[in-house]
């Protein structure tokens, strides 16, 4: 019996059915090993590789003719709620890594939005007062939250991170927990009143 490619169906010692090469193929010993590994934790989220990523508060900056977008990264959505309410802070100026705004997050905790950069607010994104689901929906377009003219983009894009990079940082801390991992941009949990 051949299979398409001219093989023929063979069995071995155990009777178990196999394919043998047809004459001339190439056969295992010739081929190259080839090693599969597993996908990192962070294969479903979406990480533009033209943004510049602040890891540890889970924002990132795109640079344009002097303004710089600012919004909230993919996998922080897993910490939002799925109808956040945001509350903007920043006025006219924010400092590095100063609060720009604050979410709703899941479980009772709240997100801190903070820039990565310092500079002058020109513009805070009003879609999201009005579809705050645009921050999980969008986080790289129509989601984004601040848009910022730096004092020096080039000291605060020192402190940011590639894709590449946020990735691999995703990868060692999300299988450690989300609290782990977005744990720089939450705010603690609610003291709860003592019983009594």
């Amino acid at each position: 019996m051949k299979g398409e490619s001219g093989d023929r169906l063979v069995s071995d010692r155990s009777g178990a059915p196999g394919f043998r090469p047809a004459p001339g193929a190439v056969s295992h010993s010739d081929v190259t090993e080839i090693s599969i590994t597993r996908a990192g934790a962070s294969a479903r989220y979406a990480l533009p590789s033209d943004r510049h990523y602040l890891t540890p508060r889970h924002v990132w900056a795109q640079m344009q003719d002097g303004v710089a977008t600012v919004g909230v990264t993919a996998p922080l959505g897993e910490m939002l709620w799925f109808t956040p309410e945001i509350r903007f802070w920043a006025v006219e100026r924010v400092d590095h890594g100063q609060t720009l705004a604050t979410v709703q997050g899941r479980s009772g905790r709240t997100v801190v939005i903070c820039s990565p950069l310092a500079g002058s607010v020109v513009a805070l994104n009003g879609l999201l007062e009005r579809a705050p689901h645009a921050l999980l929906a969008q986080p790289y377009g129509g989601g984004w939250v601040a848009r910022i003219v730096p004092d020096s983009w080039e000291r605060d894009h020192a402190c940011m991170t590639s894709a590449r990079s946020y990735r691999r940082a995703l990868d060692a801390e999300l299988p450690i927990g989300r609290e782990f991992c977005f744990g720089g941009a939450l705010l603690p949990p609610p003291m709860m009143p003592p019983a009594g």
